[in-house]
């Protein structure tokens, strides 16, 4: 039979009410030899809090749900480190899954949060499919605690954390520019995610103020598998206009392209640079350990978890959004451009001329 504070009350010669006050916290009213006292009993006794009884007495079951599309690589693990970090210091739980992209996968995991009864959510949602909007409205309606991450569910007004988007990718992009490349491809997520349309945003925003002009031939749509073949990208890359450099929407994209290109006998930087979005370990990994813009992934799952005890506490708070600033990591796989390396081994001080995709 599992240990119940009865027990620990008799062990102790104390009353329940003082034990169970104890084990609940730091109650000022009792010494600290007291509490030693109690606190030694219960771990002699192996004692372990029921969590029906604390919902019971509370009304909150210390639990927070959080549902992410896979575990498969180290961005959404390292977001659901940072929500551990700060849920364990608030001293909550969390129960955690996959969606997998898969939209019937994700209504069902939102479904047990609720049977669950968790005190709020942290949901990165499928971020280019929005056929389960009906299911958020559900939570938004019957007052759940909800916080976003990476992708918000357009039309309802969850607090989100995110990455400035925008931002990194221009990041990714002048940096390009600044090593001396004019042409410039993107290799972009193959949806029509608001992922998708904020680093492509940026992307041209950066070719724009150096004034290269953006042309849709130079955006390929790169695969959600990373075993897919890259004839696009081989033949873009070996054509009369070939890019001298590769911004990838993300590290998974940009690993898939640097693997690509070197079995089709291209070199990585000599022959075209490549910097991706994200800052997975798995770029830092390769051979020439990738240039990336990264992301604060920890932070924003700290901070997903700061709002939704803010939105337990305050649940009138108004929704809120928090985009985070990515920071540029230089490596291996970006080189200057061979004609800026010639004007800097030869001495001279030309300007470049851009010489854009076309």
């Amino acid at each position: 039979m599992p240990t119940t504070l009865k027990d620990i009350a008799r062990a102790a010669h104390l009353s329940v009410s003082t034990v169970s006050n104890i084990l609940a916290g730091a109650d000022p009213r009792y010494s600290p030899a007291t509490r030693a006292h109690v606190q030694r009993i219960a771990s002699e006794l192996d004692y372990h809090p029921s969590r029906a009884a604390r919902m019971m007495h509370t009304g909150q079951s210390g639990v927070l749900g959080v549902l992410v599309p896979e575990l498969a690589y180290s961005y959404f693990p390292d977001i659901v480190h940072g929500i551990e970090q700060a849920a364990d210091k608030a001293g909550y739980q969390v129960l955690l899954s996959q969606s997998h992209y898969n939209e019937e996968t994700e209504r069902r995991k939102i479904s047990l949060f609720r049977q669950y009864e968790v005190d709020g959510c942290i949901i990165v949602p499928i971020p280019f499919k929005q056929h389960n909007k009906r299911v958020f409205e559900n939570l938004r309606a019957n007052g759940t605690a909800v916080v976003c991450v990476d992708a918000a569910v357009q039309g309802v007004p969850f607090d989100f954390v995110g990455t400035d988007d925008v931002y990194g990718a221009h990041l990714a992009t002048q940096h390009l520019l600044d090593l001396g490349h004019r042409r410039i491809a993107c290799l972009a997520f193959g949806d029509t995610s608001v992922i998708r349309t904020t680093r492509l945003a940026g992307y041209r925003r950066a070719l724009a103020q150096a004034h290269v002009p953006y042309h849709a031939r130079g955006v390929l749509s790169g695969p959600w598998e990373l075993n897919a073949p890259a004839d696009a990208l081989c033949a873009l890359c070996r054509g009369r206009q070939a890019p001298s450099a590769i911004f990838a929407m993300s590290d998974l994209l940009a690993v898939w392209a640097y693997f690509r290109l070197r079995e089709a006998g291209l070199r990585i930087p000599e022959d075209v640079s490549l910097i991706g979005f994200g800052g997975l370990h798995e770029g830092a990994w390769l051979e020439q350990p990738l240039t990336t813009v990264a992301q604060d992934r920890e932070g924003m799952g700290r901070q997903a978890v700061e709002f939704l005890l803010q939105r337990l506490q305050q649940p009138a708070l108004a929704p809120r959004k928090l985009l985070l600033k990515p920071t540029l990591v230089t490596r291996a796989t970006c080189g200057a451009h061979a004609a800026v390396s010639a004007l800097a081994t030869n001495g001279t001080h030309h300007h470049l001329r851009s010489t854009p995709l076309s």
